[in-house]
């Protein structure tokens, strides 16, 4: 796994590993080459954790282009995946963009993404110990 200092450029964006959690920096809009490479990245570790959480800092993020939004539901409808989706930092747009997406995967019968929305990366970090414990806590009851 990539160590936690080294980040990966991923087009103009940039993304790193640290164990269960791709954390990805956006840079401006996102094409689909961009977000089928971040999400093979996120399958990966699916595959060893059984889930992944996404932190997304969208600060000085953009949109997702047209093509990037059909790459997208194209590669979610050839690939399941369990994602933990937590977002800082996006304006009105962004957010409103994720939910979209998040809304139309549900639709077309893919695995349901629940995107939560925070202001400062500490509150996203914060977010994903919560998550992770009660995932932990439901797979020992399991």
């Amino acid at each position: 796994m990539i160590g936690m200092d080294d980040w990966l450029p991923l087009g103009k964006h940039r993304m790193r590993i640290q164990g269960d959690v791709v954390f990805a920096r956006t840079r401006g809009e996102v094409t689909g080459d961009e977000v089928v490479a971040l999400l093979d990245h996120m399958k990966k570790v699916e595959r060893e954790y059984g889930y992944v959480f996404e932190i997304v800092d969208a600060s000085v993020g953009g949109s997702m282009s047209a093509e990037a939004r059909r790459q997208n539901a194209e590669w979610h409808k050839q690939h399941h995946i369990h994602i933990e989706l937590v977002v800082f930092g996006a304006g009105l747009l962004i957010r409103t963009m994720i939910t979209l997406l998040a809304n139309a995967f549900r639709l077309m019968g893919s695995r349901q993404i629940s995107p939560s929305f925070v202001a400062t990366e500490a509150e996203a970090w914060a977010w994903v110990e919560r998550r992770r414990a009660e995932l932990q806590a439901k797979k020992a009851h399991a």
